[in-house]
């Protein structure tokens, strides 16, 4: 489109130009959206001027977005991935085209910049065509008052957290979310530079003060919204769960809703008592992702393969298996415990779409039902070894990291 120009931002004009462009889209909170990105946004982990992308129709702010740099955790793996947010047009610069472009260039700024995914939380029927696809559930166990406040629990302490208990957060935080696939892996400064949004946090502390455990209350209309959690050990989900409870009754409100996938050990001890468990699929919007570079994306992921090989029946085995990915070839050889990747034809092909293959490097699809409608020719060591490196997980982004 001769009419658009699409780069960063080029000066500090043009960034203030373009962070009220982004703002305004967000015109029930205009202010909070403004102090974000002049204040927070641009002291965000990683955050480069460059990252602010715009499109200029004839010279004129025609649309804008945001890129926040994250590494996510799958497994042992860690991989380099571009958020992108406040992804905005100019209301007469409408129907254009505009928003189009100006995600394609910002995808190939990404590719330029060794990104391996990007990730968004967009609105639906719009972001597929540019390969991104539905891969983060939501995830809730709803607990009646009545029932939490009558959990047994540990003696405990509690208080409002602040900025000296970041460390603390960070490393239970850490702990608990071992298990959970696409989590963003946070340093202290992501927790100071949203410290407004964390200011709400509870800390739980033993008798001499050291913090164990935390959540993060909201009160909405109807409940207490915990919008994240976390424990030292499994021993002190009864006194979260408890802290909860007593919060809701002086709020005056019914019921607690913990924000959380199933594998973190506060969830999984709410099975015992009387909840709801809710998990909710957003088909085409929502929590999406998609390749940026396959090939390093695929690179990144060796070392939670051999982790999960050597944990594996084929451990000692020689085995390959070859993906075909819009018909170029990705082999992945096992050779007694190590994992290699290149780009040639080998045996055992699986075909396979982008989409596709981020459900199973996220643990999104079950590999069983993808490789039910494939064409394949796998032999057992190989099929062990596909079980092997693409287990079942949960992938979440708590909601306090998301863009």
């Amino acid at each position: 489109m001769r009419e658009l120009e699409l780069r960063s931002v080029a000066n500090d004009d043009e960034l203030a130009r373009a962070n009220e462009l982004m703002a305004k889209a967000h015109y029930r909170t205009f202010f909070d959206a403004l102090h974000w990105l002049e204040t927070c946004g641009v002291g965000y982990p990683g955050f480069q001027r460059e990252h602010t992308r715009i499109a200029l129709w004839h010279g004129e702010l025609a649309g804008a977005l945001r890129v926040t740099t994250h590494t996510i955790r799958i497994g042992e793996a860690r991989l380099k991935t571009g958020g992108l947010g406040w992804i905005t047009t100019e209301s007469r610069h409408r129907h254009r085209g505009v928003a189009r472009e100006l995600m394609c260039d910002t995808l190939n700024y990404l590719k330029g910049q060794q990104y391996h995914l990007s990730m968004l939380f967009g609105i639906p029927n719009f972001y597929h065509r540019f390969g991104f696809v539905s891969s983060l559930a939501e995830y809730a166990a709803l607990v009646p008052v009545t029932e939490a406040v009558m959990v047994p629990h540990a003696p405990y302490r509690t208080r409002p957290g602040k900025p000296g208990d970041i460390q603390a957060i960070q490393k239970i935080h850490y702990a608990d979310d071992a298990e959970v696939a696409c989590s963003h892996v946070r340093s202290s400064a992501h927790i100071t530079n949203k410290w407004e949004h964390w200011k709400s946090v509870r800390v739980l502390t033993d008798e001499v003060g050291k913090v164990l455990a935390y959540f993060l209350p909201h009160r909405l209309e109807d409940e207490i919204l915990v919008e994240e959690s976390g424990v030292s050990d499994r021993s002190w989900c009864g006194a979260v769960t408890h802290a909860a409870a007593a919060m809701a009754m002086e709020e005056c409100v019914s019921k607690i809703r913990f924000a959380g996938p199933p594998t973190h050990p506060l969830i999984q001890y709410l099975h015992q008592y009387k909840s709801t468990h809710e998990m909710r699929i957003h088909r085409d919007e929502g929590g999406m992702m998609a390749f940026v570079n396959l090939g390093e994306a695929l690179e990144s992921m060796i070392p939670e393969w051999e982790s999960r090989l050597l944990r594996s029946a084929v451990r000692d085995v020689r085995t390959e298996f070859t993906l075909l990915i819009e018909r170029k070839p990705y082999r992945v050889r096992a050779n007694r415990g190590a994992v290699d990747i290149d780009g040639t034809n080998g045996k055992n092909k699986v075909s396979l779409t982008p989409q596709e293959l981020i459900h199973l490097l996220t643990g999104y699809g079950f590999l069983p039902e993808i490789l039910e409608l494939k064409r394949r020719m796998l032999t057992p060591p190989a099929r062990a070894f596909l079980e092997a490196v693409f287990p079942k997980r949960t992938p979440y982004v708590w909601a306090v990291d998301r863009f």
